[in-house]
């Protein structure tokens, strides 16, 4: 009788356990947070390419389009220390634009500015940011 009473009791907190996990708001995802800010080199915008965060506890990189003013803003990237890339290199054909035809077409438009290649990649940029819950906002000085 009495190790009928164990396995009652385990059963219940099995349950219990489940019950709980399931609950609303006891999610297994990981809590994220969003970035923004801009990114120069060498005291100018970088008005195209992508910002991209590299989670260090693995999974898939967060990506973020550069505006035509220079900035960002990256949302869904897991909590924690991340190392980033900047990528340009896929924008370099891009020509703007002349100034007429750019104030027709509604304003500013991305321009290539070339950056050092050791920040395309993550491992080799040198860039790390400790991501937290909430907004929170991060210049990128390239230089």
């Amino acid at each position: 009788m009495r190790a009928l009473a164990l396995s009652v009791r385990g059963i219940v907190l099995v349950v219990g356990l489940v019950v709980v996990w399931s609950a609303p708001g006891c999610t297994r995802e990981k809590p994220t947070g969003e970035v923004y800010g801009k990114v120069t080199y060498n005291g100018k915008l970088v008005t195209a390419g992508m910002v991209k965060f590299f989670p260090e506890e693995g999974g898939e990189p967060i990506s973020t389009s550069l505006g035509p003013d220079g900035t960002y803003r990256a949302t869904g990237v897991p909590v924690g220390r991340a190392k980033l890339a900047i990528e340009t290199l896929a924008f370099k054909t891009l020509t703007p634009p002349p100034p007429g035809i750019a104030k027709q077409l509604g304003g500013p438009r991305t321009t290539y500015v070339p950056i050092p290649p050791k920040y395309e990649q993550p491992d080799t940029s040198g860039l790390a940011f400790d991501v937290e819950r909430g907004t929170k906002p991060y210049d990128i000085v390239l230089d």
